[in-house]
C-alpha cells in the first residue's frame, strides 16, 4: 500500500527566487561549458567544434553544437518537409534531425536567426533559460522547496544545453502540476484533460512522456463510486484520445507533405546499433559478445531489450492496480515516476541526459532524499567516467586499465540498479504537496486528501474538505 501524503507549506517567496535564480545560473554555466567546444573560427557550413580529442578531453559534448553542422542546419530547410534518408549508414538529410517532429520544429525555429552553431547555442540557451524556470515554477506550486532538487542540481548544469530534452520536462512538469495544483475553478475532468494534452506534446518532443496517460487513465478507470464499468471505461479512453490526438496533430501534416523525410527519424532510431555510445546494460553486460556489431546479435540484443521492457512496463501496472484495490487511490504519479524507472533501465539507450527526465519525479513523489543522492552520484560516475574513458581511448590506452573503465562502469551499474530499486521505493512513496493541492489519485471523484502526521512516523488522517491538522477547510473540485 502506498503511503499517504505529506502537505507542506509554500517557500517563502525569496525561496522561490534563489530557485529561480539557481536555475538560470546552471543553464547559464551548462552553455558556457559546451562553448569551450566552440574554436570560434567557423566553416562554410557555420561549424566550429574541436576536434573529437578535445571535445572529450573538456567533456563539452552538445548536440546543439554538433547537429547544426552534420544535419545542415545552417540552410534552414524546413526538417520532415525537405528530409531525406540513406540507409548504409543509417543518416537523416534535408535539415531534419533524429528526434521527433516537434523538436525538429524547435530546432529549425530556433535556428532561423543565427548562421553560426555558437550563435544557435545562445539563441537556445536564452529560450532553455526560460524553460527551465517555467519548470521551477510549476514544481514550487506543487511539491514547494522540495523544487530544489531541480533547480540546484548537477543535471541542470551537465545537460540543460547537452540536448534538447528540458523540453519534455517542461511538459511532464506541466501536466503532473494541471492535475495536481491547477486552478480551483477547473473541474477534475478538464484538469485531466489537459493533462494529457500536455503529455501528448511531450510524446511529439521525445515520446517518453506519453506513458505518464496510461496511469492517468488508470486513475480515471479505477475510481468506480457511482459508475458503471462502460462509462468508466469511456471516461479512461478520453485522456488517451486526447493525448493521441495531440501527437497526431503534429506528426500527420509532416507525413502527408513528406512520409519519407518524417519517417527518416523512425528508420534511423530502429537502425541504431546498441553499442558503447547507448550506456545501456545491453552492450556494457555483455561484452565483449556485444562488442559483435553483426546484425544478428544486434537483434538479439533489441529484442532482449523489447522484451524486458515490456515485461516491466506490465509488472508496474499489476502492482499498481493490487495497490488500489479496496477503494484505496490509485497511485498515477508514482506510476508514472516507476514506469520511467522501467523504461529508462531496460530500454537499448539510455543516454546521461535521460536524468532530466527524472527530476520532476524526484521533486513531485516523495522518495527518501538518499535515493536522490545515490543517483545523482552514480550519474556523475558515468558522466566524468565516459568521457574520460573515451579521451584515455585516443591516447592509446588499453580499455579496462585506467580509473576511468572503473567510473564509467560504477555510473552504468550503479543507475541500473537504483532504476530498479526505485520502481519499489516510487510505488511505496507518498506523493510530495503543498497543503491545499489537489489529490492527483482521483480525479473523477473530488479530491480526497490522504496526510501523513510526520510527528508520530505513521499515524494518518483522511481528509474530505477539512485539515486534520488545522480543521481549516480544503477546496474541493
Amino acid at each position: 500500500m502506498t503511503a499517504p501524503a505529506v502537505l507542506r507549506s509554500r517557500p517563502h517567496p525569496l525561496e522561490v527566487v534563489g530557485m529561480v535564480l539557481a536555475t538560470v545560473l546552471l543553464t547559464v554555466l551548462s552553455a558556457a561549458d559546451k562553448l569551450t567546444c566552440s574554436k570560434g573560427v567557423f566553416a562554410s557550413n557555420g561549424a566550429s567544434t574541436d576536434p573529437y580529442q578535445d571535445v572529450v578531453r573538456k567533456a563539452c559534448y552538445s548536440d546543439v553544437l554538433s547537429l547544426w553542422g552534420s544535419r545542415g542546419l545552417i540552410a534552414h530547410l524546413v526538417p520532415y518537409v525537405h528530409g531525406t534518408y540513406t540507409a548504409d549508414p543509417p543518416a537523416v538529410h534535408g535539415g531534419t534531425v533524429e528526434y521527433p517532429a516537434l523538436t525538429g520544429l524547435f530546432v529549425w525555429l530556433t535556428a532561423l536567426p543565427v548562421s553560426t552553431d555558437v550563435g544557435f547555442l545562445l539563441v537556445t540557451t536564452c529560450v532553455f533559460a526560460v524553460v527551465g524556470v517555467l519548470v521551477t515554477l510549476l514544481l514550487v506550486r506543487v511539491a514547494g522547496r522540495r523544487a530544489w532538487a531541480w533547480a540546484a542540481t548537477p543535471p541542470l548544469a551537465l545537460y540543460a544545453l547537452y540536448n534538447w530534452d528540458v523540453l519534455p520536462v517542461l511538459m511532464t512538469a506541466l501536466g503532473i502540476a494541471l492535475v495536481v495544483a491547477g486552478p480551483r475553478r477547473w473541474s477534475p475532468t478538464t484538469r485531466v484533460l489537459l493533462a494529457a494534452a500536455a503529455f501528448g506534446v511531450g510524446g511529439a518532443l521525445k515520446l517518453y512522456p506519453i506513458m505518464f496517460v496510461l496511469p492517468l487513465a488508470l486513475a480515471v478507470l479505477t475510481d468506480g463510486r457511482g459508475r458503471t464499468i462502460g462509462r468508466r471505461l469511456l471516461r479512461a479512453l478520453a485522456p488517451i484520445g486526447v493525448a493521441v490526438g495531440v501527437v497526431a496533430v503534429v506528426n500527420v501534416p509532416l507525413a502527408v507533405v513528406n512520409f519519407t523525410g518524417w519517417f527518416s527519424v523512425f528508420r534511423f532510431q530502429a537502425a541504431r546499433n546498441i553499442d558503447r555510445a547507448t550506456l545501456s546494460i545491453w552492450y556494457w553486460g555483455l561484452r565483449p559478445w556485444s562488442d559483435d556489431g553483426t546484425e544478428h546479435i544486434q537483434h538479439l540484443m533489441s529484442a532482449a531489450s523489447t522484451a524486458a521492457t515490456a515485461v516491466g512496463i506490465v509488472v508496474v501496472v499489476v502492482v499498481s492496480l493490487l495497490l488500489a484495490r479496496g477503494g484505496r487511490p490509485y497511485p498515477w504519479l508514482q506510476t508514472s515516476a516507476a514506469l520511467l524507472c522501467v523504461y529508462m533501465a531496460f530500454n537499448k539507450v539510455d543516454s546521461l541526459q535521460y536524468t532530466l527526465w527524472l527530476l520532476p519525479f524526484f521533486v513531485t513523489v516523495r522518495i527518501r532524499v538518499g535515493w536522490i543522492a545515490a543517483y545523482l552520484v552514480a550519474d556523475l560516475c558515468a558522466f566524468v567516467g565516459w568521457f574520460r574513458w573515451l579521451y584515455y581511448l585516443t591516447l592509446g590506452h588499453p580499455t579496462g586499465t585506467t580509473w576511468a573503465d572503473q567510473a564509467l562502469a560504477l555510473g552504468v551499474w550503479g543507475r541500473a540498479v537504483l532504476l530498479v530499486c526505485m520502481v519499489v521505493a516510487f510505488l511505496a512513496s507518498p506523493t510530495a504537496r503543498l497543503r491545499g493541492t489537489a489529490d492527483p489519485a482521483l480525479p473523477e471523484r473530488g479530491w480526497t486528501d490522504r496526510v501523513a502526521d510526520t510527528g508520530d512516523g505513521g499515524a494518518h488522517a483522511e481528509l474530505s474538505g477539512a485539515d486534520a491538522r488545522t480543521g481549516a477547510a480544503v477546496p474541493t473540485a
